[in-house]
């Protein structure tokens, strides 16, 4: 069962980071934070650096980063990686979303473990008018929670399925987690209450039906 840890707040993290570097080690699977927390953490201020780093410590890393977006970092095996189909993207690490295409795995469960990560800038660029800032992150988080549970329920259900030929964590693939974030992410900063107060639409009226015959 893994444990999942999102960091409240930069200044308890800044006091004592090689503490709660230890305690991610010994105790935490999934790690949830914000550009300024992963700051405090690691010492990086570029949140790829950030995530990057905290996987010395966790096996799936989730760094929202404002009007930057959010990143994403894991593990996933070697033989099983997947390219992406987007175009590569420069950072701290070169073309550092080259695998983004690939589920994360945690990194016990891996026998040759290759880092993986991805991006995203914010869905339809932001909101026009942010209305409450409270809770985006956590819904952000609530997405990825939501797609692991998805993948245990697939795999209780659905046993001898080709999904599950790799113990992943994930049921859908870094990119495609990071785009579910994002959204519910949006959905949280266009409102003024901290938790959705409806479901997320089926398809997305600023989409051209094209999207949704690929």
């Amino acid at each position: 069962m893994p444990v999942v840890l999102t960091l409240g707040t930069k200044y308890v993290i800044a006091d004592n980071p090689a503490w709660w570097q230890e305690f991610l080690q010994e105790h935490v699977s999934i790690l949830a934070m914000n550009e300024e927390e992963g700051e405090a953490l690691t010492g990086f201020a570029d949140p790829l650096s950030a995530a990057n780093k905290a996987l010395d410590w966790v096996d799936l890393v989730l760094c929202t980063a404002g009007p930057a977006g959010l990143y994403m970092a894991g593990f996933t095996e070697e033989e099983a990686k997947r390219k992406t189909q987007h175009p590569l993207l420069p950072g701290a690490i070169p073309e550092f979303n080259q695998f983004e295409f690939s589920r994360a795995m945690r990194h016990q469960d891996c026998v040759n473990p290759l880092r993986i990560y991805s991006h995203i800038a914010p869905y339809m660029g932001g909101p026009e008018k942010i209305m409450n800032t409270n809770g985006a992150g956590d819904g952000a988080l609530a997405a990825l929670l939501h797609d692991i549970t998805a993948n245990n329920y697939h795999r209780n259900n659905v046993p001898n399925s080709s999904k599950h030929k790799c113990k992943w964590l994930t049921y859908s693939s870094l990119a495609q987690v990071c785009k579910y974030a994002n959204r519910v992410s949006y959905q949280v900063l266009n409102q003024h209450s901290p938790r959705l107060t409806r479901g997320l639409p089926e398809r997305e009226d600023s989409l051209e039906e094209a999207y949704w015959d690929r």
